[in-house]
């Protein structure tokens, strides 16, 4: 290996200082090819900046990085406090409540270490963001009710009991293990588990919503095992077993009880949502849907999807649409609505009351 020449390595060394102490993350391969030189070298350098200046490392995939502890880019400081400043204004049903003091204590506080220099780039951030919140229920009280409940379930691990307004007007109690709040297609939804299913909540269906402890929960699922136990039993147990079998279903619930909270993968959330629309997820039997589509209602369609399995033919005079999706109310009545610049191909018998309705129709505009 050739002698190391100093100057040169001390050029790079404080070339690489800067950018370490601006907070970016420096991998070997860069510094090989920003400097020309080969890689054992590259890697002799951040070596000696890592002993020297108590650098630490992370991967990046497979690849090593350098990085200067405790220090912030000022792309990650800007980025951060843009996040917390949008999410302020998107969120801003929690004002004056404690977790809307928190989020404007939290956007401060990343403003500040982001410095003045980027305090022109925050008021025009600010400025151009104009988020209207249609999906926001009309008792706003009600909603900031159940949202400061859910979170402080689904933070501290602890079930909730709902009543619910569902679609068909029944309102409903349930007692659920709550796992996320998921925004999706302009509606906020609770995933929970009710008893062994996963299912989905619009937030603002909810009417009331109280927590319940963790230890409630246990207890529910030991009960009813401890008294299939007993009935199993040759004879009847004497208090000390009857005791030993308890806390030992206590830890095997409780374990249960914990693995239900887990969030699982994003995936898991994207399969939910694949044949929803609107209100409605996962309720009814999935079908193709194919529709021709004019006038106005063609251009609508060609702007904007309905749904993530929509695809679109350019025909004479108009649009063919391809859905695969639950044919549930909503979606009925949205292409109903599109009436008289829609015809249904299939599936048949949606095809046959769309030709029923377009009927009355034309009844009714003659």
């Amino acid at each position: 290996m050739p002698a190391r020449n100093t100057f040169a390595a001390t050029r790079r060394s404080h070339a690489l200082l800067k950018r370490l102490r601006a907070g970016e993350g420096i991998t070997i391969q860069e510094v090989s090819d920003e400097f020309g030189i080969q890689y054992p070298q590259a890697r002799a350098d951040l070596k000696l900046l890592e002993e020297l200046y108590g650098l630490h490392t992370y991967r990046r995939g497979r690849t090593k990085v350098w990085k200067m502890p405790g220090v912030d880019s000022q792309q990650a400081v800007v980025g951060t406090a843009a996040a917390l400043e949008l999410g302020a204004i998107a969120l801003d049903v929690f004002r004056n409540t404690p977790y809307g003091q928190y989020i404007d204590d939290l956007a401060q506080e990343w403003k500040q270490r982001a410095g003045a220099p980027h305090d022109e780039r925050f008021r025009r951030l600010s400025l151009a963001l104009v988020l209207r919140r249609t999906w926001a229920p009309t008792d706003r009280r009600t909603l900031l009710e159940v949202l400061e409940t859910l979170l402080d379930c689904i933070t501290l691990k602890k079930g909730v009991v709902i009543d619910y307004e569902r679609s068909d007007d029944e309102v409903r109690r349930y007692e659920l293990i709550p796992r996320r709040l998921i925004w999706y297609q302009g509606r906020l939804w609770l995933q929970a588990i009710d008893g062994d299913d996963e299912k989905l909540f619009d937030v603002a269906g909810i009417l009331t919503a109280s927590g319940r402890k963790r230890k409630d929960l246990v207890a529910d699922r030991v009960r009813p095992a401890l008294k299939a136990w007993k009935k199993e039993q040759d004879e009847r147990p004497d208090n000390e077993a009857v005791g030993a079998r308890r806390q030992e279903l206590r830890e095997a619930f409780g374990a249960e009880v914990d693995g239900l909270f887990e969030y699982g993968e994003r995936a898991e959330e994207d399969a939910y949502f694949a044949q929803a629309f609107g209100i409605f997820a996962r309720n009814f039997p999935v079908e193709k849907v194919s529709l021709r589509v004019t006038g106005p209602w063609a251009k609508y369609l060609r702007r904007y999807r309905l749904h993530e399995s929509q695809q679109n033919q350019e025909i004479d005079g108009g649009l063919r649409v391809h859905f695969e999706l639950g044919l549930c109310p909503e979606f009925r009545s949205f292409i109903l609505g599109m009436i008289p610049d829609v015809v249904v191909e299939a599936p048949a018998s949606f095809a046959e009351e769309l030709r029923e309705r377009a009927g009355e129709f034309a009844q009714r505009t003659e």
